[in-house]
């Protein structure tokens, strides 16, 4: 009973760990998509709706333009600027002292300033709360220039002849509508929308359009309007507001949808096989006939269901044995068909089809261990982590025999998963190296070699954690030893922290990793084989030679060197020539 109720929590913690993984991952990238679709149409609707605002602006200064027009405001404006022109500039100030706006008495009472006035309000009064007013431009002085204003409240009208200071660019914007080239200005072009948005503390948000009336000296004759900007700021609030909610229902129910079909294409079938297998480890009877995995229906078409097929082959064989086992009740048989079993399997997880890669010319590939009993701890793996980038990998765990075997097929599979969410073999190392000892109760270790090539650069990148040094073949056929950065085991001690080593491989170059079984062969007399004599096995082979040649190389060289003498311990080797990038 206890077995079962330690396998039946951890397969509890399985399906929480993955269920959550599935839900922050799918949340994740619906609340990325989502804020990147925010982002844009918030600005969008912004933008749609500043132009609508400079549309509606400028339509209204072209009306108000065609009514004035009608009046007789060139001779107001001629009067209003001839008497700024009169006014020396120490005189003028700031243009607001009752000295300055005095020299302009007798102007709104003309005849000229009520005609220009009434035909403003009267197209002001239909047209909304919209302010008109009348303006010389003078682009020298940066100066806009009050003519009439048709806001006649005496708190907030400009009278003539005050003005204000603005930005060269927004006033060639309201008289051009946008900035003009050189050679614009020497032929007087006006195009675009005569309109700029301003902020002053004075007026607070507005959209200001103008049209052009007629030039005086070096003045230019502007009527304008604007409009109050406070209702768009409050409608984009608005906006902003309801996107935001509907994009957490939306986000909450693509995440809820994404998370089902998450579940039904990768937690339920993974839940199935641990089921299984919790099922199937804890029946110790092993009753004649029952499977666990072969009544799985699952139809991935991925690596989930290539396990489900390999289980089942497996519990297939397991029965099969069991059922001769029985029959034959010989411990020695029994034993020896278990090893060969772990053995197939150990050896199944391991590219055994050279080239591992066939299509990707720019690299050689070659690998091969050969185990000191009948399951060892050595293995290598290689994977494509993309279409630039080729992880491999060489490691030797502690031990031998069986127990080095399943301590072996945790590791690798450890460190093929985590391989696929980094490039850096370091941080690879340091994660697996955590995880291990989590639950490392019978204290094993291996050391590793890591490394992940830039395919287009062939900048290798490795970190070792306490693994053999690697061996750089240049193109001239010679050896060189790469002492790179050690870290401590993994499985060791919790917590440690591995370092990044570059290597850079020039074309034709080829990197040799091996485990401690090459340098360690014994021959019969107890003499270690060493690293001295791997070198210069590898510098004996012939320039520019093919991985799977460096390695046979070595391996002849090992069997000259031991004679009849037993292998003492798993023999492994790996070795990667870089052809260059592919043209």
């Amino acid at each position: 009973m206890a077995k079962k109720k330690k396998g039946d929590n951890q397969l509890n913690e399985v399906r929480r760990s993955l269920g959550t993984k599935t839900f922050l991952i799918t949340l994740a990238l619906t609340m990325g998509i989502g804020a990147t679709v925010l982002i844009f149409g918030f600005l969008l609707y912004v933008v749609g709706v500043m132009h609508e605002y400079m549309v509606n602006t400028w339509n209204q200064a072209n009306a108000e333009a065609a009514v004035i027009s009608q009046t007789d405001y060139r001779r107001l404006s001629e009067t209003v600027m001839s008497i700024y022109d009169s006014i020396p500039d120490e005189e003028k100030g700031d243009g607001t002292s009752e000295e300055y706006i005095a020299k302009y008495a007798g102007i709104r009472e003309s005849d000229e300033f009520q005609g220009v006035l009434k035909a403003m309000k009267s197209l002001q009064n239909r047209n909304g709360p919209l302010n008109a007013f009348m303006v010389a431009i003078d682009l020298e002085s940066n100066r806009m220039i009050y003519i009439v204003d048709a806001d006649q409240k005496e708190d907030s009208t400009c009278r003539p002849g005050t003005w204000d200071e603005y930005p060269h660019e927004e006033l060639e914007q309201l008289i051009y509508g946008r900035k003009r080239s050189s050679l614009d200005k020497q032929q007087g072009v006006k195009s675009g929308i005569q309109a700029v948005f301003t902020n002053r503390a004075k007026y607070g948000p507005r959209c200001t359009a103008a049209s052009t009336m007629c030039g005086i000296r070096k003045y230019t004759i502007l009527v304008c309007v604007d409009e109050k900007l406070n209702p768009m700021v409050e409608a984009s609030k608005r906006f902003f507001a309801e996107y935001v909610a509907l994009l957490v229902v939306v986000t909450l129910i693509a995440s809820y949808i994404g998370m089902k079909r998450m579940k039904k294409a990768l937690i339920d079938p993974i839940d199935k096989l641990a089921a299984a297998a919790v099922e199937y480890s804890d029946d110790e009877n092993k009753k004649d006939g029952e499977r666990h995995f072969a009544g799985l229906d699952i139809h991935t078409g991925d690596e989930i269901e290539r396990l489900a097929v390999t289980l089942r082959d497996m519990e297939t064989d397991v029965a099969e044995y069991m059922d001769d086992l029985t029959a034959a009740t010989a411990e020695k048989e029994r034993l020896v068909t278990e090893l060969a079993l772990a053995a197939k399997i150990q050896m199944s997880v391991l590219p055994a089809v050279f080239p591992p890669f066939p299509d990707r010319k720019e690299f050689d590939l070659f690998a091969s261990m050969e185990p000191a009993k009948g399951v060892g701890g050595d293995f290598y793996d290689m994977l494509m982590l993309d279409d630039d980038h080729l992880a491999i990998e060489i490691a030797d765990v502690s031990g031998k025999g069986v127990p080095a075997a399943l301590f072996m097929m945790i590791s690798k599979i450890m460190l093929s998963d985590t391989m696929r969410d980094t490039l850096s073999p370091a941080a690879v190392l340091e994660e697996v190296n955590n995880r291990i000892c989590e639950k490392n109760e019978e204290e094993m270790f291996v050391t590793v070699w890591l490394g992940i090539l830039e395919i287009s650069t062939g900048r290798l990148t490795t970190a070792s954690a306490g693994h053999e040094y690697p061996v750089l073949v240049h193109t001239d056929g010679n050896a060189e030893v790469i002492r790179d950065k050690h870290g401590f085991v993994v499985g060791g001690l919790e917590g440690m922290k591995y370092e990044d080593y570059v290597i850079q491989l020039e074309k034709d170059d080829s990197i040799f990793v091996y485990t401690d079984g090459v340098t360690e062969a014994t021959s019969a007399s107890d003499e270690l084989y060493g690293m001295d004599r791997m070198v210069r096995a590898l510098d004996n082979a012939p320039a520019g030679a093919a991985p799977w040649e460096l390695m046979k190389s070595v391996r002849n060289d090992i069997n000259e060197f031991i004679g009849d003498a037993e292998q003492f311990d798993d023999l492994t080797m790996l070795c990667l020539r870089y052809n260059g990038k592919s043209e």
